[in-house]
């Protein structure tokens, strides 16, 4: 079977859509001829994945434009270069590009979340955005949602069946703790310490919500904050204003081991989101026996069911509320983070996902 991914930026994944795709592209690349459009300024000239094409396609610059070239041009090229028995198409932002694909295509589309009803998009892209979830739902053959609450509104909306797949963590994911050793001696953390983690920070995953309600907890801790400050510059130089003395702001860790060896060793995860699907971040602490303190929205609670504290989504004397009742209940809450991970290592493998599309790939084709 020949199959190609478009919607994703590309090779080797960063964080969300990318590292789905990868999961499943990983462990499909032994049974299927697989081809991956990529953004060349995302995917380095470099690269290689075996068993797997890429296709690295130039893209226009600025936020809107990149995304929207790259829809374009991989969907062109499919068109009149291609020759497959299916496309997997990821992200409802990429729904535009249904109706063509499906002149010579059976096309699976699996959504993402919805890019937007985050604040970072203007009105004219929000309205777009809107259009494409319909022609992304109206034409594909099957659709799938990472999301279980997000399926069910699929269906209320537009009615047919939206099929819920949910993300998953590996068996055994890998811990780099020498190299997080050394970043965060580098960063002067040799104590105890909370962390706050998300590939970009903007104002959805709620960085400034934890910022204020960590500023009305006595303790010697410290708060880490992992991500990419410069995804939005106004917004990264707020956070840095906000911060105490007790507060560290690291990079974004291009290294998932090196992440995870960092995360490993947090005694919780503050996870503020008030828009998610359904996030790789949960998963991947929980998968690492890390407990969770997390905003109440359905899709976390979709996701982490009993084995999480919940604080009341965007209210940061709740969340101080429930960091003091962590840090003051480290052992029981210990435990609850190993009942997590038990419950994803259980119902979240990557090897029953990746089969699960696996067999739909060959429903859609057939």
């Amino acid at each position: 079977m020949k199959i190609a991914y478009l919607g994703i930026k590309g090779l080797p994944s960063k964080s969300g859509a990318e590292r789905v795709a990868e999961a499943i592209i990983q462990r499909l690349a032994n049974k299927a001829r697989l081809t991956v459009y990529c953004d060349r300024r995302y995917t380095p000239a470099s690269t290689h994945i075996p068993g797997v094409r890429l296709v690295r396609l130039a893209t226009l610059p600025g936020k809107h434009l990149r995304a929207l070239s790259l829809f374009a041009m991989s969907a062109l090229h499919a068109l009149v270069k291609g020759d497959y028995d299916l496309i997997h198409l990821h992200n409802a932002e990429a729904g535009m590009l249904v109706p063509f694909l499906c002149l010579r295509y059976k096309v699976l589309a699996t959504s993402h979340g919805q890019a937007y009803i985050r604040d970072k998009w203007g009105s004219i892209a929000k309205f777009l955005m809107r259009l494409s979830d319909y022609f992304f739902l109206k034409f594909s053959h099957m659709v799938t949602s990472v999301s279980e609450p997000l399926a069910r509104e699929y269906q209320s909306r537009y009615g047919g069946v939206v099929k819920y797949i949910p993300n998953g963590v590996e068996s055994n994911p890998p811990i780099d703790r020498e190299s997080a050793q050394v970043t965060l001696k580098s960063h002067g953390l040799t104590g105890n310490y909370v962390i706050f983690s998300a590939g970009r920070l903007d104002p959805t995953k709620g960085c400034h919500l934890v910022l204020q309600a960590f500023k009305k907890v006595n303790t010697d801790s410290h708060l880490l904050v992992v991500g990419d400050l410069t995804t939005l510059p106004a917004y990264g130089e707020e956070l840095r204003r906000m911060a105490d003395e007790r507060i560290r702001f690291i990079p974004f860790i291009q290294s998932q081991g090196e992440l995870f060896g960092i995360v490993s060793q947090a005694d919780f995860l503050v996870f503020a989101s008030t828009v998610e699907a359904m996030s790789m971040v949960l998963l991947e602490t929980a998968s690492l026996g890390v407990p969770i303190v997390c905003s109440d929205i359905p899709e976390n609670r979709s996701v982490m069911g009993e084995y999480a504290v919940y604080f009341k989504s965007g209210e940061s004397d709740d969340l101080a509320a429930k960091i003091k009742w962590a840090l003051n209940n480290l052992p029981n809450f210990k435990k609850l983070g190993l009942a997590a991970k038990a419950h994803v290592q259980k119902n979240n493998q990557w090897d029953q996902i990746s089969e699960q599309y696996w067999q739909i790939y060959h429903q859609v084709a057939a």
